[in-house]
């Protein structure tokens, strides 16, 4: 129990921090990786339909991958412009040989649109979706 208030509490700091906005904290950490690393501009309500913010004033979905799932939901490419997933330190979808603590990957929404959905009428995106070439090399702040 003495873990989830230590978990709660490094929440409210991070809200303080305004690193997350929501009780979506994996989503925000994932805007604000964004925001940071790659200067996006969060969307001003966390109610934008199809995208999280603009870079270069292109529509962005943002997408975080930090453990076991071996997939990522990319939403509906028609409402944004651009991907950027993010793969956390443990995400089982990053390259063996790459030892950075996060990942970034910015990906057109029209390749993202040639990926046939699922049954469920869902793209999703797996390990080899996310292609070398898409990968953003950045500084963390």
């Amino acid at each position: 129990m003495k873990a989830i208030g230590e978990f709660y509490s490094a929440a409210d700091r991070l809200r303080e921090l305004k690193v997350i906005r929501t009780d979506r904290y994996l989503g925000d950490i994932a805007e604000f990786i964004a925001k940071e690393c790659l200067g996006m501009q969060l969307a001003p309500s966390c109610r934008e339909q199809g995208h999280d913010g603009k870079i270069d004033n292109k529509r962005v979905e943002v997408k975080y991958n930090g453990g076991k799932s071996i997939t990522i939901t990319a939403g509906k490419p028609e409402t944004y412009d651009e991907l950027v997933v993010i793969l956390g330190p443990k995400s089982v979808m990053r390259p063996v040989d790459i030892s950075d603590e996060y990942l970034i990957y910015r990906i057109p929404s029209e390749e993202v649109a040639k990926k046939p959905p699922h049954k469920d009428g869902v793209i999703r995106l797996a390990k080899g979706n996310l292609h070398e070439d898409y990968r953003v090399q950045f500084t963390s702040a």
